[in-house]
């Protein structure tokens, strides 16, 4: 009988042993949220013509969505035909980017002109006075496309990868697939179909050689003094807005 007040006794304080180990680690998940997912979209205005915030807002598209692999240019134009799914939002927040008005006015410009790459996280809020819930990119980056170039391959950040070779192919660059933790390095990097004037190549080169630059790009055989390496040919240049 003993034993079994003890059996008993001993189950009785395990059980609030994983009661009480339950509430804590509940506890400690309630209060660590989850950091908001930020991604890297085109954005497009909306013209519909209905109520706000239903219509006049935005449509973003997450770059690179089907393709995370470094097209040629054939396998570029083809996948181009597939149409990435939209995301719509009323309002754009770009407190972050600490814009004067000058800028705010150039980027808006540039946003319906459809040149603009923003990259943020996505949240919902009930506006009291509307009763409705406002969709909106919280926006932490942007760049600018440097022209009018359509945009043609994977969506990339080329940036130097610091290696130095007494010959050549040598990896050079590294280039992140942007929306993945993809990356490679590449031996050679082309800007002439990216159309870019004598200023804006020089700022090019000074972005790959800091935090990177924002490209689209296509993959091409180089030559090398000891065999074939590989390249990448940007078709399009984005430039950091507001510009450091």
């Amino acid at each position: 009988m003993k034993t079994m007040k003890s059996t008993v006794s001993l189950l009785a304080n395990f059980s609030i042993l994983c009661v009480a180990t339950f509430l804590f680690c509940t506890s400690a998940l309630a209060q660590s949220k989850p950091s908001p997912i930020e991604q890297t979209y085109s954005v497009k205005p909306d013209y519909r013509k209905c109520a706000y915030p239903m219509c006049g807002g935005w449509f973003l598209t997450p770059v690179n969505q089907y393709s995370l692999y470094l097209t040629t240019e054939d396998e570029a134009l083809q996948s181009a035909t597939i149409l990435p799914n939209s995301i719509y939002v009323a309002e754009l927040n770009l407190k972050k980017l600490e814009l004067d008005s000058k800028q705010s006015a150039q980027l808006n410009a540039a946003l319906h002109a459809e040149q603009v790459l923003l990259r943020g996280s996505i949240s919902t809020q009930v506006k009291p006075r509307l009763g409705l819930k406002i969709t909106r990119l919280n926006t932490s980056a942007a760049w600018v496309g440097a022209n009018k170039n359509t945009p043609v391959g994977t969506y990339l950040n080329v940036r130097s990868s610091g290696i130095m070779c007494i010959t050549t192919p040598c990896p050079y660059y590294v280039a992140e697939i942007i929306n993945s933790q993809a990356s490679s390095n590449f031996d050679d990097l082309n800007l002439e179909r990216a159309q870019l004037d004598r200023d804006q190549e020089a700022q090019a080169w000074q972005a790959v050689a800091r935090d990177g630059l924002i490209i689209t790009g296509v993959k091409f055989e180089s030559k090398g003094q000891v065999g074939p390496g590989l390249g990448i040919a940007a078709t399009k240049v984005f430039f950091a807005f507001p510009s450091k």
